[in-house]
C-alpha cells in the first residue's frame, strides 16, 4: 500500500471521519507523530474540498499516544475568510482526545521575490549512501521510506552513529512505494527521520513530541513534483534546556523548490 492509502479516511458525516490506526508507522511507543499529523492534514483537505485552498499551516498537539484500531477525526471550521480558512481538528479514540490541531488553508497570492532561502548544497541522492541503522531498534516507520544520508558521497551502507556529533542533519527521502504527492506527505516527512539530537549525545534516545508545526511554502498546484522524486530534508536542534528541545526543518525538491518548513518542541528524556 502507498502512503495515500495509509492515511485514507472514511467520511461518516459533515466534518467527521473514521480512521484505522495501524502499525506501519510505529516507532518506540506508538505511531509516528508525522503520520498522525498527516491524518489531520488529510481531514482538513477533505473538509475544505477546494483545489485552490491548500494547506498553509498546521499545528498538532500530541496529548496522548493512540492505540491500534479505530479512531474518529472531527473537523470544525472556526472561520472562513476571503483568503484563508481556519480549521480546528481533533482525533479521538475511545472517547478520549488524542490529538488537537489547528490549521490554515488558503489561496495563493502575489509576493515579493526576495528574500529567498537557499537550498543546502549536498550531493544528489544517488551519490549518497543508504542508511542501514537509523535507530537502536528497527521500526516499522522506516520501512515505509527510502532514506539516504546527504553527509557522505560513497555508495556504502551507513549508520546514524557515523554521521558525526553536529545535530544538523540532511537526508534524501521519498516513500518506499510511490504515492500521490501532497501536503499531507510534506507533513509526514517533517517527522519521519531520527531527531538530530541523537548524534550529539547518547543521553537522549527518546524525545516525544509535544507539538509540531508545519508550514507549506510551495504552491502544490503549479510545481513539478513527480511521484518518484526525492525530497531533501534538513533538521537541526540548536538549544536544549529545562527538559525540552526544539527541532527545525526544511524540505526541498531537487530543483530548489522549498516545499515546507517545520518546528517541533519535544521532551528531552534522559536514558535511565
Amino acid at each position: 500500500m502507498a502512503f495515500h492509502d495509509h492515511i485514507a479516511l472514511k467520511k461518516v458525516d459533515t466534518g467527521k471521519y473514521h480512521v484505522t490506526i495501524h502499525d506501519k508507522y510505529w516507532i518506540v511507543a506508538g505511531p509516528n507523530g508525522g503520520y498522525l499529523a498527516a491524518l489531520l492534514a488529510n481531514a482538513g483537505d477533505l473538509h475544505i474540498n477546494s483545489p485552490n485552498r491548500q494547506l498553509r499551516s498546521l499545528t498538532t498537539h500530541f496529548l496522548s499516544t493512540p492505540k491500534l484500531g479505530e479512531a474518529t477525526l472531527t473537523v470544525t471550521t472556526e472561520r472562513s475568510g476571503r483568503l484563508v480558512n481556519f480549521l480546528r481538528l481533533e482525533l479521538c479514540q475511545n472517547d478520549k482526545t488524542i490529538l488537537l490541531g489547528t490549521g490554515v488553508w488558503g489561496l495563493s497570492g502575489d509576493s515579493p521575490s526576495s528574500p529567498n532561502l537557499a537550498m543546502p548544497n549536498v550531493p544528489p541522492p544517488l551519490k549518497c549512501p543508504p542508511i542501514n541503522k537509523l535507530t537502536e531498534q528497527p521500526t516499522r516507520l522506516h520501512e515505509q521510506w527510502d532514506i539516504r544520508s546527504a553527509h557522505a558521497t560513497e555508495i556504502t551502507q551507513a549508520s546514524i552513529d557515523e554521521l558525526g556529533p553536529d545535530p544538523d542533519l540532511s537526508w534524501w527521502i521519498r516513500p518506499a512505494v510511490q504515492t500521490i504527492t501532497s501536503a499531507p506527505l510534506i507533513v509526514a516527512i517533517s517527522d519521519a527521520l531520527p531527531p538530530p539530537i541523537f548524534v550529539a549525545t547518547t543521553l537522549l534516545r527518546f524525545v516525544p513530541t509535544v507539538d509540531l508545526t508545519v508550514h507549506i511554502r510551495a504552491d502544490l498546484n503549479t510545481i513539478n513534483w513527480p511521484a518518484d522524486e526525492w525530497v531533501l530534508a534538513r533538521f537541526v536542534t540548536r538549544h536544549v534546556s529545562h527538559g525540552f528541545l526544539e527541532e527545525d526543518g526544511e524540505m526541498w525538491l531537487s530543483d530548489g523548490t522549498l516545499l515546507g518548513m517545520s518546528r517541533q518542541l519535544s521532551v528531552a528524556k534522559y536514558n535511565r
